[in-house]
């Protein structure tokens, strides 16, 4: 039975580290075992003590890794590569709720025979509001389509990936990296290990619910792949401009409401990069309005459709 390590990096995550932890105890796990759930938290609300708390109460082996001040997320990603016990890494952004069977679909997505290294999953957005989150959701299903598409630079998304314990512990993320999942990217290729998608590894979260939390997104997300673009070119991972014109064409017929939420957020971008701060920062301002997510709910559909 192959040992599993969940990490978790938390910044004033309250919200929804309860729901969280609770759908990690009701994983499917058939041929895995989870070893340790090591949280890295550099909260300064009351993440830390609801941990604390649930842990006493918890059949997972949780492990707090408490810091006073906070850190940013390549450094919780750092410690958690260093601290880890399994054989396989999986990590959840805090935030997320994962599908039942997401943990099994991404260990399971590792190959060592196909020097298979890193497993990327699929985000699926829920409890969707307003022009921001319909914005999100379409920008969303436009990066499905394109990881189905293949390898690119929008590949691996941090909020929830499985990778080789023996290779995270060769990594140390920048602490001035922004997007550090495809800085992880970048460090497998290099190391000349596979990265692959798993389309059933669905995690859940909810998109930012008012425009200048999904503008800020956009900007930070332009701003760490532009910071990591000389990454890009060595491995030739650069998304082409013929698959994302078809596929924004293909998501636009799908969901025009979608398409043109998003092109008003996009359309703002100029405004809130003169409004907003920290948007070109390893530690910038988190979106609140994406934190909670309800779990009863899902959890209720994940029961209908069994």
């Amino acid at each position: 039975m192959r040992q599993l390590t969940i990490g978790i990096p938390s910044y004033n995550e309250q919200k929804n580290i309860r729901s969280l932890l609770a759908s990690l105890e009701s994983q499917y796990l058939s041929g895995f075992a989870i070893s340790e759930v090591l949280i890295s938290d550099d909260s300064s609300d009351n993440t830390a003590d609801m941990v604390r708390d649930f842990a006493t109460k918890s059949s997972l082996n949780i492990k707090l890794l408490h810091h006073e001040n906070r850190r940013g997320a390549a450094a919780a990603w750092n410690e958690i590569f260093r601290e880890a016990i399994g054989e396989i890494i999986v990590l959840y952004d805090a935030d997320i709720i994962p599908h039942p069977n997401c943990t099994h679909e991404l260990a399971s997505s590792l190959d060592n025979s196909k020097g298979i290294s890193l497993c990327a999953s699929n985000p699926l957005p829920v409890q969707v509001d307003g022009i921001a989150g319909r914005g999100g959701r379409f920008i969303s299903n436009w990066l499905r389509a394109a990881r189905r598409a293949g390898l690119s630079q929008y590949t691996v998304m941090g909020r929830a990936l499985a990778v080789d314990s023996r290779i995270a512990r060769d990594i140390i993320i920048p602490a001035d990296v922004i997007a550090i999942d495809l800085y992880l990217q970048c460090m497998v290729l290099e190391a000349r290990a596979n990265v692959v998608y798993n389309d059933s590894a669905i995690v859940y979260f909810r998109p930012a619910a008012n425009m200048a939390e999904m503008a800020s997104q956009i900007i930070r997300a332009a701003n760490g792949h532009d910071q990591l673009q000389a990454h890009i070119s060595k491995l030739e991972i650069s998304l082409p401009s013929r698959v994302v014109i078809a596929q924004a064409l293909c998501q636009a017929a799908a969901d025009l409401p979608g398409a043109l939420s998003a092109a008003i957020g996009f359309s703002l971008v100029p405004y809130y990069r003169i409004k907003l701060s920290g948007t070109n920062s390893a530690k910038w301002h988190t979106a609140e309005s994406s934190k909670t997510i309800d779990y009863e709910r899902l959890r209720a559909s994940f029961s209908s459709s069994c």
